[in-house]
C-alpha cells in the first residue's frame, strides 16, 4: 500500500512521516486498517462464486487530496481493466481526503463501502466485459458485508 503525507493512518508510527514546516496542516485521521478491511471482506466472500470469467476482483483504492494531485489522479478516477488471461478485473475507486478525514470510523467505513460498490457496479459500462461474471451479485454481497460489519473489526486497535 502506498500513502502520501496528506493521509495519516491510525496506529502508525510518527517516525518517517512527512515533516511540515510553517503552519501545521490539517491532518485528520484514517481510522480503518486497510489490512483488516481486506481480510474482513475476503473472509466473507471466500466461499462465494460470482462466475467463471473473473476469479479475482482487484480494487485500486486511492485516498488523497485528489484535486491537489491534478490530472494524475483524475485520469485514474474511472479506470477499469478486464484481464481474461488472469481472470481478473481491476477497478479504481477514490476518496477525497478532505471529505473523510474528520469522519468517525463508521462513517469512513460507509464512505469506503460506497466507493468499493461503485467500482464493482461500474463494470456495466466497461468496453470489455467478462461474459460469466455476476457483478450485480458481488455488489449486493458487498453491500450486505458493509451493513452487517461491526466497525471495530476493521479499525486499528493499538
Amino acid at each position: 500500500m502506498h500513502c502520501g503525507g496528506e493521509v495519516i493512518f491510525a496506529g502508525t508510527s510518527a517516525t518517517g512521516r512527512t515533516v511540515y514546516y510553517g503552519a501545521p496542516p490539517e491532518t485528520g485521521l484514517w481510522k480503518l486498517s486497510m489490512p483488516r478491511v481486506g481480510h474482513y471482506i475476503s473472509d466473507r466472500l471466500k466461499d462465494r462464486s460470482f462466475g467463471t470469467s473473473v476469479t479475482e476482483f482487484i480494487f485500486g483504492f486511492e485516498i488523497a487530496e485528489l484535486e491537489g494531485w491534478g490530472p494524475v489522479f483524475r485520469k485514474n478516477r474511472d479506470y477499469m481493466s478486464y484481464r481474461p488471461r488472469s481472470k481478473s478485473f481491476v477497478s479504481v475507486g477514490q476518496l477525497e481526503w478532505n471529505d473523510v478525514k474528520e469522519l468517525s470510523a463508521a462513517a469512513q467505513w460507509q464512505a469506503f463501502g460506497n466507493v468499493l460498490v461503485a467500482a464493482v457496479e461500474r463494470i456495466t459500462g466497461a468496453k470489455r466485459k467478462p461474459k460469466d461474471f455476476d457483478y450485480a451479485a458481488l455488489a449486493l454481497a458487498l453491500r450486505i458485508i458493509f451493513i452487517s460489519c461491526d466497525v471495530s473489526q476493521v479499525t486499528e486497535t493499538d
